[in-house]
């Protein structure tokens, strides 16, 4: 079951990378790469990072994404004038390495395979983290002084937008 999941998540990114790629709107490559940030997420969690899958979906799908569809969004229609044809030659010239690139790694991982150790089994990093987090001795006040930073600058931008507005 552990291979079938972790080559679903590949696929699922390889396949939505591919999308970015080669869909002609912007919108749908949008949301092909939503479906590559997934994928990447649900490899973190199948190789036992279930902490970074987890940041990756909500910040990368849930945020960054969330931005790129509202700049693609109110961005004119005549600024995205490509089409399929247009970008048919370079992605050919593009084929051939890819091709020879990936022959030459699965050989390489074939022949490297029979050297490769056996990794031990993933333990989930969630609760280690949230224990350094809050141990005194380890990263508490990191933590808690990244949290001041980053509600100075909060406040910080509320100040600038609304003094600018005023004038």
């Amino acid at each position: 079951m552990e291979g079938f999941t972790f080559y679903f998540f590949a696929a699922l990114a390889l396949v939505g990378s591919a999308m970015v790629a080669l869909l002609p709107r912007l919108v749908h490559s949008a949301f092909a790469l939503v479906m590559a940030l997934s994928g990447i997420a649900g490899l973190y969690w199948t190789l036992g990072a279930d902490f970074l899958g987890a940041v990756q979906l909500l910040v990368y799908v849930g945020g960054i994404m969330i931005l790129f569809l509202y700049g693609v969004m109110l961005t004119p229609k005549e600024s995205s004038r490509w089409n399929l044809q247009s970008i048919l030659f370079p992605g050919l010239l593009c084929v051939l390495p890819l091709a020879v690139l990936l022959h030459l790694g699965w050989t390489g991982v074939e022949a490297a395979v029979e050297f490769l150790p056996t990794l031990p089994e993933p333990e989930p990093t969630t609760k280690t983290m949230g224990k350094w987090f809050l141990d005194r001795e380890k990263y508490l006040v990191p933590f808690e002084l990244a949290s001041i930073v980053l509600l100075v600058a909060l406040v910080g931008s509320v100040y600038l937008a609304r003094r600018r507005k005023e004038v």
